[in-house]
């Protein structure tokens, strides 16, 4: 067989078809930070030419999110924002109060700072939320900038890649960075019980939102939709009666828009998921991330390609903890062979990681890693 395009190999891999050799494509923006100094995407660019593997690049939607964000100036023309940033150790303490035509909205947010003792991209620790009662989710609504649906930026990175990957645009589930940080996590556990028309009611607000970005980026020629669902994991809480009743129908609606206009949908979860592959199989998913093996995650690599591997291309799989960053080439290059020989077959496979290569990991274990990848991933025609 003639050696294909990355994307030529990665679209044949999400049709279940072989390819010349299964796509190496993990996720790998924190090593790159250490690694080059940045993530942009021309460093991702040149970390492909260098290591020789199939980039898939997601990028984000083009309208800002204020709700885990601290910028100096908020697009919101019917509000009055008052912030503050003082020290708080090494950290910064941010105190804003939003005055909506509603009423006020306020919240306190301590946010680490970046390549230091808490990671290359530590999350915020919300101290105070924005939404404490049923009574801020119509003034919440204020703080939703309107939609922007200039793809440019999407158009420029397909353009600039061309025959070298594919580009994705990055679409989050209600929870992630939405419900989940105005509310919490933990408060819409409880709402669930407590009070489940609030709890149904702040959701929708965010579901329906997000079909509109779904809607407007595939109007726009946007055809891979990557959608982040790891807060609405089994792995962050949620039981399995839980996920299918509540967060099932809404991926299920994600997917179908999608496939209405042609398109690919990539589903993100990076913990435990046995329990719901058969679920997000009758969903429609096309490719499923990150395919977390234990002891972090539970995915068992041949049960999944017996249950939905007809259906969903797996993309991911290596541990980048215990294997790629803690192991040795030799564990890498083993691990990489005995996913190959259960998971290449038939196609459907992109070899990946368990999330993003983490800094700290040895350049020497990283090649290793790509190496095996090509190695073991050839079809023999």
């Amino acid at each position: 067989m003639a050696e294909m395009t990355s994307r030529e190999r990665l679209l044949t891999a999400i049709r279940h078809e072989e390819a010349d050799r299964v796509p190496v494509s993990p996720r790998i923006a924190y090593w790159l930070m250490e690694y080059y100094g940045d993530a942009s995407f021309e460093t991702y660019i040149r970390s492909t030419r260098e290591f020789g593997y199939d980039p898939f690049y997601c990028t984000g939607e083009p309208t800002p999110n204020y709700l885990g964000s601290y910028s100096e100036r908020y697009d919101l023309p019917d509000v009055k924002v008052e912030q503050t940033k003082e020290p708080d150790g090494r950290c910064i303490l941010v105190r804003r109060t939003f005055h909506t035509p509603a009423g006020p909205l306020s919240d306190v947010t301590r946010v680490p700072p970046p390549r230091s003792e808490y990671g290359m991209g530590p999350n915020p620790i919300k101290l105070e939320h924005l939404v404490k009662s049923r009574e801020d989710l119509e003034r919440l609504r204020f703080l939703l900038p309107k939609l922007r649906n200039n793809f440019e930026a999407f158009h420029k990175y397909e353009k600039a890649l061309g025959e070298n990957g594919l580009v994705e645009l990055n679409i989050a589930g209600p929870l992630e960075h939405q419900a989940g940080s105005a509310r919490g996590q933990e408060n819409l556990m409880m709402d669930y019980y407590d009070d489940r028309p609030f709890f149904d009611a702040i959701l929708d607000l965010f579901h329906r939102r997000g079909l509109e970005q779904i809607k407007g980026a595939l109007q726009a020629g946007v055809r891979i939709i990557f959608g982040n669902w790891y807060w609405t994991s089994l792995s962050a809480g949620w039981s399995p009666k839980q996920f299918k009743e509540v967060f099932l129908p809404k991926i299920k609606d994600h997917a179908d828009l999608v496939h209405s206009y042609g398109g690919i949908y990539h589903y993100y979860d990076d913990g435990k998921c046995m329990k719901m592959l058969p679920w997000l199989k009758e969903a429609g998913v096309d490719v499923f991330s990150t395919c977390t093996p234990p002891p972090v995650g539970d995915f068992d690599l041949a049960e999944a390609k017996r249950i939905i591997g007809d259906r969903i291309c797996l993309k991911g799989y290596v541990d980048l903890l215990y294997v790629v960053k803690m192991g040795t080439p030799e564990l890498i290059d083993r691990t990489v062979r005995e996913a190959m020989e259960v998971a290449k077959p038939g196609g459907g496979f992109i070899l990946g990681s368990s999330d993003s290569f983490r800094d700290g990991t040895p350049v020497e274990n990283i090649r290793a890693y790509f190496d095996a990848g090509r190695k073991y991933g050839q079809y023999r025609k």
